[in-house]
């Protein structure tokens, strides 16, 4: 089946020492029946350089994308073209999609053997930090597809994930027997499969042509920007599975603008002064220094004259400078900002807080949309056998410590074990979801909760409940509060959400974690390149001082202000 997407095919050299066999390249296997004219929407994506071919499959399979984002109008190119790319752009913007459309759009990975047909192989490699984000790519290829070739799926996309019913050696011998022209997988399964014997080569890692580190940030796990000596070491002898496969692959493979490392990348001034990125003090540029001058990790390797270097892409909705700073500094692997890799690397920022938007674009900049509404509401500890009291979290507080004058003078009970449910704070949701009409949310909740006991919980308070599936995420009742732990919130595109409740402190974690929470709603749809619809994000909180402290201090730090519910005096 694989020959009838193949209309072309060009011969080009090897791109790896010790391979005999030349590789070759097909167009991409999309197809469409129809020969009138593509409607306005596909010469837009067109535009970017994707196949007319995809173009057409897309505006059959998915009328109501009507034109590309600004941020897949960014990727795309930028994909389809010889350098890396760190993209950094707001949630619900359209990336992963992006990610899909420009990897299609890649020619297939042929190799010549001696027999007649020509043997596949894995052209690119999407690390995901959920089996969430990488079904969601699958129901998009899927939908891509014409339906008389859904059968063949195999040679498209696979992904290989764990918690799946199939076990990592059943994976391994589908991949073997027909390898995917994408393979999306967690970096857990994927480091468990370079571990085995012949790993590397059934992943593709001596020939792949690139790598996606979707939600680069939280592959990584990077300690902060002026982390300790303690949290530095941490980082490197204790590393993450995503960080660990990213430097097992950097061995064998050159990218394209790696090289000799930059001490002060991602420690630049932004472009314009209205940016909300500045440079550090000089002292924390000499403490980044050191730390950078210290790292066992692989070493950039050098091209060689007639390979092709593996391209590196990275995408984050909190891409910022710690990321870059890793990339050029610690390690060299993608460096961007210097004379040497300007036409190798790309640099992306749609968010304006590094000041690479025009003047008129800043004032909207932030790390989040402007159309997300922000509410916190406290609920304190009941009294003399009263109802718990809800009220709205006083962002004025901030700086008032837990016990210091003007810190607030309300009791403070010990509330239940961290694993314990919280019934108050499921009470105080049920309240909201039916005082502000919400139709659609999701309820991220710590991840120490029992999700089954959550459901049961708000199911008695008459709230209806959904259990979020991987793969009946976007397929549901219309009416209904959906269930999920807060670590597995990345990505998940859940249709037609109003609003998003963040379920305890220990859901919110820090200002990172919030912007991806916060960025289920929202989201652009295809009514236009840009149309978002407004959306709300409620965090409910222990009446604690310290706790109330912490959040005042993460809106300022995002530049939000919450707004005020109406809540029972």
């Amino acid at each position: 089946m694989l020959l009838r997407w193949q209309s072309a095919r060009a011969s080009l050299p090897s791109i790896c020492r010790g391979v005999t066999t030349a590789w070759r390249v097909s167009t991409p296997f999309c197809r469409y029946t129809q020969d009138h004219a593509p409607p306005p929407s596909t010469n837009a994506f067109h535009q970017l350089g994707l196949p007319e071919k995809l173009c057409r499959q897309m505006a059959a399979a998915l009328p109501h994308i009507a034109a590309p984002t600004p941020a897949q109008s960014a990727l795309i190119p930028a994909m389809l073209a010889p350098n890396d790319v760190i993209l950094r752009a707001h949630t619900g913007s359209g990336k992963s999609f992006a990610v899909l459309l420009a990897l299609l759009a890649r020619p297939r990975l042929l190799f010549k053997t001696n027999s007649t047909a020509p043997s596949a192989g894995i052209s690119a490699l999407v690390l995901v930090p959920s089996n969430e984000l990488a079904l969601q790519y699958m129901r998009w290829a899927y939908e891509l597809m014409p339906r008389e070739l859904h059968g063949h799926m195999d040679a498209v996309l696979q992904c290989v994930v764990r918690g799946s019913a199939e076990t990592p050696d059943s994976q391994c011998e589908r991949l073997r027997r027909r390898p995917p022209h994408i393979l999306v997988g967690t970096p857990t399964r994927v480091q468990e499969i370079l571990r085995m014997p012949h790993g590397a080569t059934l992943l593709g890692i001596p020939t792949l042509r690139t790598l996606v580190l979707d939600e680069a940030d939280a592959l990584l796990q990077l300690p902060g920007r002026f982390p300790s000596e303690k949290q530095r070491w941490k980082h490197a002898v204790h590393r993450t599975a995503g960080l660990d496969v990213l430097n097992t692959v950097m061995q064998a493979r050159a990218t394209y603008s790696g090289g000799e490392r930059v001490m002060n990348a991602g420690l630049e001034r932004g472009q314009h002064t209205k940016g909300t990125e500045r440079r550090p003090p000089e002292h924390i540029r000499r403490t980044q220094y050191r730390g950078a001058e210290k790292s066992d990790l692989a070493p950039p390797r050098e091209r060689v004259a007639g390979a092709v270097p593996l391209q590196l892409v990275c995408t984050s909705a909190t891409a910022n400078s710690v990321l870059r700073h890793f990339f050029g500094a610690r390690t060299g692997w993608l460096r961007t900002n210097t004379r040497e890799t300007r036409d190798l690397a790309r640099w992306i920022d749609l968010t304006g807080m590094s000041g690479q938007l025009s003047a008129v674009d800043v004032p909207l900049s932030g790390a989040l949309p402007r159309e997300i509404d922000h509410a916190c509401v406290v609920v304190d500890e009941p009294r003399d056998g009263a109802p718990p009291g809800l009220r709205n979290l006083d962002v004025r507080r901030k700086r008032a410590a837990p016990g210091a004058p003007g810190a607030p003078a309300r009791p403070v009970a010990p509330g239940p074990p961290r694993h314990a449910v919280d019934p108050l704070l499921l009470e105080a949701l049920a309240y909201i979801y039916a005082s502000e009409g919400v139709r659609r949310a999701i309820a991220l909740v710590p991840p120490q909760w029992s999700v089954r006991r959550v459901a049961d919980e708000l199911a008695s308070l008459g709230v209806p409940v959904h259990m979020v599936q991987p793969d009946d995420a976007a397929r549901s009742a219309d009416e209904c509060v959906y269930v999920l732990q807060s670590t597995s919130a990345r990505g998940l595109d859940v249709q037609g959400l109003s609003h998003v409740f963040l379920v305890g402190i220990d859901a919110v974690q820090d200002a990172v974690h919030y912007t991806h929470a916060a960025g289920r709603v929202s989201r652009i749809t295809g009514a236009g390149a840009g149309a978002r619809p407004p959306g709300d994000v409620v965090t409910l909180l222990r009446s604690d001082p310290g706790v109330e402290v912490k959040m005042a201090r993460l809106y300022e730090r995002l530049h939000l202000t919450p707004r005020a519910l109406s809540l029972p005096t």
